[in-house]
């Protein structure tokens, strides 16, 4: 792989001044172009896994979705005035990858071993990133003052970019040669040494996020149990009110079971109960306070009945055949400061006796669970 961006004599103040306008249609592009990537890079994995080598048009297309974006960078990150066009004609970006050794790319390699070898790679890319975001602010203001990027601080941004491309020629298996820790552009692979090493920073890496992940899942993953009165339910007497507090939030959403309208024939003019059945609708109060949006799936809510069929007594266990919030069909967010009625509706058999009610996912993580007395 081979990066480099030639450094501009004079800038334009005016052009850098207004960058981020500039922008606009180019993220609107590199959006578009983001599909085609994934898919690409998948297509090309599956061929490298069954056939030790990259289909050469698929490499092209590829390599040059990738050239387009490193044009697109550069005149984001200031590095030149140049608009980039679809054409690398004459542009002063340049990324050239050598093509895939056909036959010899290693199959099991590819995506999951690569990943967690580029897990260091990852992690000193992103404060990189910190870095080049401080010094392309920086070089606006010294774009404005004086016309020119300071060329120490050229050379790191073009640096790190070049870093960047070269863990991406390798996780796309463009070639196995494990890339460098390294801004210049005549670094050599990395050693055998440096590979083991980030592969067991990659492994340490990866189970750390699998034990965050597993972390936050249990922390909202907990069933909370609440003894209720039926009866009282049915007669408009609230149950209780739980607060939930999502992972990353600031704040709880706290969710009321306020009604059981049983039966609630009449509520829910759109179900007809068949002849020995009836309608029971499940009300509660959403009220978030979380400072972001409080998800209420499709499937959240689920009651346990028991009913006498033909082969004894029953029992049953059914989703909610309808579940709205704020008159919206589920799945549906809250948004932050907000509350809204949330209605399950549920058809049963007549002589139906609710026995267990679950409200679960999304915001609620676990939930909670209702038992009826």
């Amino acid at each position: 792989m081979a990066f480099d961006v030639l450094y501009p004599d004079r800038m334009s103040r005016v052009s850098t001044f207004f960058r981020l306008f500039l922008l606009v249609p180019i993220a609107l592009v590199l959006g578009l172009l983001q599909y085609f990537i994934t898919v690409a890079l998948m297509f090309g994995w599956m061929t490298v896994f069954w056939r030790k080598k990259y289909p050469m048009w698929l490499f092209h297309g590829l390599a040059g979705a990738f050239d387009y974006s490193a044009r697109a960078w550069s005149y984001g990150a200031l590095l030149t005035d140049q608009f980039p066009a679809f054409s690398r004609e004459q542009s002063m970006v340049s990324l050239e990858f050598d093509d895939p050794p056909s036959g010899y790319l290693s199959r099991w390699r590819v995506l999951f071993w690569k990943s967690i070898l580029l897990f260091p790679h990852l992690v000193v890319l992103q404060f990189l990133a910190m870095a080049v975001f401080v010094v392309t602010v920086l070089a606006w203001f010294g774009i404005l003052f004086t016309g020119n990027y300071p060329r120490g601080m050229f050379q790191f941004s073009v640096g790190v970019q070049r870093w960047y491309h070269r863990v991406i020629a390798y996780f796309a298996s463009f070639n196995d040669r494990y890339p460098p820790y390294a801004l210049a552009p005549d670094a050599g692979p990395a050693s055998n040494a440096t590979t083991v090493a980030s592969g067991v920073g990659g492994w340490i890496v990866a189970g750390g996020y699998a034990v965050l992940i597993a972390a936050v899942a249990s922390l909202g993953g907990g069933v909370k149990t609440d003894r209720v009165d039926y009866d009282r339910l049915a007669q408009g007497r609230p149950g209780p009110s739980l607060a939930f507090e999502p992972a990353l939030a600031d704040g709880p959403v706290i969710l009321s079971l306020i009604a059981a309208y049983d039966p609630g024939d009449d509520l829910v003019l759109v179900l007809a109960p068949a002849r020995g059945e009836r309608i029971i609708v499940f009300e509660w109060e959403v009220w978030n306070r979380s400072g972001t949006g409080a998800t209420i799936e499709a499937g959240a809510v689920r009651l346990e009945y028991e009913f006498e069929s033909d082969e004894g007594r029953e029992t049953r266990r059914e989703t909610a055949q309808i579940l709205t919030a704020g008159n919206r069909s589920a799945p549906v967010s809250v948004p932050d400061r907000e509350r809204a009625p949330v209605q399950a509706v549920f058809v049963v058999p007549d002589d139906a006796r609710p026995l267990e009610l679950r409200f679960s996912g999304g915001f609620a993580g676990g939930g909670v669970r209702y038992l009826f007395e």
